[in-house]
């Protein structure tokens, strides 16, 4: 009898060791690139751990990668489902799949829900105000970029997005100074706006 416990306990270790081993596989094909060897191999630890949240999670960011958003949202779901304060995963349904699919709503929705369990989350401030933008309400944009650079003055998506606004609000001379702050810390694309808009 003992013997038989013993083996038990020997095959449930040496599974859930294979099943970690798996999602690490998995982290590593993701960060490769390799997004299908990716979601082959979290699949494949999923099965043994269902619920496993990183590993949900990281096939949901694989799955977007691939283009699968349905399959992305479904895991994203599942994770908020197990962890329904997972800022990760709302984020990710807020800004690469509503925003993304242009259902500004939802993705406000999601930015919301991320504020209400980190309100020090600059990035959620950052894609509530593009949001907000984008359905044509500038005060709430402007207070949402704002926001987002109280909490975090070293945030450069925040200025590119800040000045965007003001250049459409014609605040060109604003403007310019948000995209000098984003280009100083190293934001993409700071140098291509200042050189159509600042010089």
């Amino acid at each position: 009898m003992k013997n038989i416990v013993a083996i038990t306990v020997f095959a449930i270790l040496l599974m859930t060791g294979c099943g970690d081993e798996q999602s690490t596989v998995g982290d590593s094909y993701y960060k490769k690139g390799e997004y299908k060897k990716a979601v082959d191999a979290y699949s494949e630890y999923l099965n043994l751990e269902p619920t496993h949240i990183k590993s949900l999670y990281n096939r949901g960011r694989a799955y977007q990668e691939l283009g699968e958003f349905e399959k992305a949202l479904a895991d994203f779901n599942a994770v908020i489902k197990e962890e329904p304060t997972n800022t990760n995963a709302l984020l990710s349904l807020a800004n690469d799949f509503y925003y993304r699919q242009k259902d500004f709503e939802n993705a406000i929705f999601y930015a919301d829900k991320v504020i209400d369990y980190d309100a020090d989350n600059e990035v959620a401030y950052n894609l509530r105000g593009k949001a907000f933008q984008k359905l044509g309400k500038l005060t709430e944009a402007m207070e949402a970029y704002n926001n987002a650079l109280s909490v975090n003055d070293q945030y450069a998506d925040a200025y590119v997005s800040r000045g965007s606004l003001r250049l459409y609000q014609n605040q060109t001379s604003r403007a310019c100074t948000d995209f000098q702050m984003a280009k100083s810390l190293g934001a993409d694309g700071a140098d291509e706006l200042i050189s159509k808009y600042c010089d």
